[in-house]
């Protein structure tokens, strides 16, 4: 009797959610971009490795430190202007063509001056002739990246369908050239130019899908006193995502520099493994933080201890994944990568506890994000930028490229845990979570 009425009752709750329009179109969005999302990982990954079997080590290692130099510098095109672009879009869609005319004429000069800093980066360094190639190949493919302003056009509107499908189809594409270059042998160059080729696939479809919502690309306008604001209100991001990308990235570009070409491709291995898993924590705060947030407005009492027990899902699931892929480790990378990737193993056995100080980040932004302490985020970036940097020069000259995971262990156990602990406002998050991992077991539903 009474399942039958729990049955009635989530049947009539189905009925509802599927006649409310806010739901449906929210819920559709949700389900094209996390299915996206998913293909991109598992497409990505299983080519990935046939790629990394076909070219080595050492070229496998250059192609990953080329993306990682030009990520470094993308930064400058990005201007931070992402979350700052969807929220006016959303806000005053009568100015959307301005608002999408300045920030794609800002971008453009990014790009102008993030492809200038390349130039002479390399100019005053002594890069071997094939890394500048690819290098520029790469650099060369973020110009359609400028286009990028279509995405959050599409992210204002909710219609996330037309940025899955555009990347889908581009990811199809690409990954077939990928495997047939990969089986063939093509030089590295080729694979430098499928970067490109993504990004250049991926506007066309955005644009193609602009123009049938009823829009112009050539309505949009510049306007300076747009572009000011943009800037004005994006600066802190800029600053928060460049600290941010060279320390998530510096690493295989200090490798290359202080070890060779095969050492990135060994540490790039390991790198791409402990990331998969990257994905879960995200996806559990992210569907966690509205009772956090409902939390909030019941009682103080009550926020805390959802708090509490979001911090020790995040660590004790984050631990639980580390020991794993250290037991399994060795025969992950010998089975999928090949023995001549065997050396990946002993990065992997150190890089694998990042996966726990990240699931500790994710879940200190989301409360940063509760308290609206955003600027921390900008100071923990900061923070982990300078460990980062400090680590590597002095850990990759000891142990090579297991000093480089080394070094990202610290900064993660710095982003994720101890920051909080030196940003007096966040303080009290520190010593949350401090008893979330000492005292599980205390925890009230």
């Amino acid at each position: 009797m009474i399942f039958k009425r729990y049955q009635a009752r989530i049947a009539e709750l189905l009925r509802l959610a599927i006649k409310h329009d806010g739901l449906r179109k929210y819920g559709a969005n949700t389900i094209w971009l996390f299915a996206e999302k998913f293909f991109r990982i598992l497409l990505g990954f299983t080519v990935g490795i046939y790629v990394a079997r076909q070219l080595g080590p050492a070229q496998y290692g250059l192609l990953n430190y080329a993306l990682s130099y030009v990520g470094i510098f993308s930064v400058l095109m990005n201007l931070g202007l992402d979350s700052i672009v969807v929220r006016e879009l959303v806000k005053t869609p009568e100015k959307r063509d301005q608002l999408l005319g300045s920030t794609f004429m800002l971008k453009l000069a990014g790009f102008g001056v993030m492809l200038i800093s390349i130039i002479i980066s390399i100019a005053l360094s002594d890069k071997d002739p094939q890394s500048n190639i690819i290098i520029a190949i790469i650099a060369v493919g973020y110009l359609f990246q400028t286009f990028q302003v279509l995405d959050f056009y599409y992210q204002a509107e909710v219609k996330g369908k037309y940025v899955a499908i555009s990347q889908t189809t581009a990811l199809l594409i690409v990954s077939t050239f990928r495997l047939y270059f990969a089986f063939k042998l093509y030089p590295l160059a080729y694979f430098a130019a499928l970067e490109s080729l993504f990004m250049l696939i991926s506007f066309s479809m955005y644009a193609i899908f602009y123009m049938k919502c009823g829009n112009g690309l050539f309505s949009w306008k510049f306007k300076t006193s747009t572009a000011k604001m943009l800037l004005r209100e994006s600066w802190p991001l800029l600053l928060s995502s460049a600290a941010g990308v060279i320390y998530m990235r510096i690493d295989q570009v200090m490798i290359k520099q202080m070890l060779g070409d095969a050492e990135v491709g060994y540490y790039a291995v390991a790198v791409r493994l402990v990331e998969l898993w990257y994905f879960l924590p995200m996806i559990i705060c992210s569907s966690l933080f509205p009772s956090i947030i409902r939390a909030r407005n019941i009682s103080e009492a009550h926020y805390s201890n959802r708090l509490k027990m979001l911090f020790s899902l995040m660590f004790w699931m984050g631990l639980i994944v580390s020991i794993g892929m250290c037991l399994a480790g060795k025969f992950i990378v010998t089975v999928l990568y090949g023995n001549e990737y065997a050396m990946s193993f002993n990065v992997l056995v150190i890089y694998a506890w990042n996966i726990i100080f990240c699931a500790m980040g994710v879940a200190c932004g989301k409360w940063l994000l509760a308290e609206g302490l955003q600027m921390c985020s900008l100071y923990v970036a900061l923070i982990g930028m300078v460990v980062n940097v400090i680590c590597n020069f002095i850990f990759i000259n000891i142990w090579g490229g297991t000093g480089a995971a080394f070094a990202s262990l610290i900064t993660h156990l710095f982003t994720g845990y101890f920051a909080y602990f030196i940003i007096g406002r966040c303080r009290r998050l520190f010593f949350l979570y401090s008893k979330a991992i000492i005292y599980p077991w205390n925890l009230k539903q």
